[in-house]
């Protein structure tokens, strides 16, 4: 077996993940807009939703209209939730609060075992590099959880105009690396990590987490 060079880690529920879960989150902000939710409701709506997406990436999309792109595809996913527990018209603001919400580092934790294991991984003398299905909110959030500096890349779906299981996302990683598919290990909690890593010629390590919670 080839001795790994690098490490492609996914983010949410491999690095990071929520402390609430998404119902109890999209609830709390709802009741400031004067909407009475109930949480598993719109934790069983958005698992809908989000499965239904298309994959969040958006190739030829130019760098300047990302960011629309990006909010663009979540009010759609958050109004597909809202509606699906009875809401026929989002309030209006709530979509762009949710989104500005979860890019904020509170709702977010970073699992107990990872600092130390990014710490060992490259004092060892791999690469690491995040790949996430996600936007690039999620720069701005491993920066302020203190785990941007504890790794040398971060490559988004939204920005890769790729998102996994398509292995084009990783293919775009390891470029970065770099190194060949053979040399690198992807470590996720997910099918589509499964998916993508056995479509690009690399091996994939699943985790199992206690929670599998969506992330929005």
């Amino acid at each position: 077996m080839t001795q790994a060079k690098a490490l492609l880690l996914d983010a949410m529920g491999t690095l990071i993940g929520l402390r609430q879960s998404v119902g109890t989150l999209y609830s709390a902000a709802a009741a400031d807009y004067g909407l009475d939710l109930e949480a598993e409701a719109l934790d069983r709506a958005f698992a809908q939703a989000y499965s239904q997406a298309p994959p969040l990436a958006f190739p030829g999309v130019a760098p300047a209209h990302l960011e629309q792109a990006e909010r663009s595809w979540w009010q759609q996913r958050i109004e597909a939730t809202f509606k699906a527990v009875g809401v026929k018209q989002l309030p209006i603001g709530l979509a762009g609060e949710l989104f500005d919400r979860f890019a904020q580092p509170e709702p977010w934790a970073v699992y107990a075992e990872v600092p130390d294991a990014l710490e060992r991984w490259r004092q060892s003398g791999l690469a690491l590099m995040v790949v996430s299905n996600f936007d690039r909110r999620l720069h701005g959030l491993l920066e302020r959880l203190g785990l941007r500096d504890a790794v040398d890349g971060v490559l988004v779906s939204s920005e890769a105009g790729a998102a996994k299981p398509d292995p084009a996302l990783l293919e775009a990683a390891l470029g970065q690396v770099p190194c060949s598919a053979e040399q690198a290990l992807l470590i996720g909690d997910s099918g589509a990590d499964e998916q993508a890593a056995a479509a690009a010629g690399m091996r994939c390590l699943r985790l199992q987490r206690p929670s599998g919670l969506l992330v929005p």
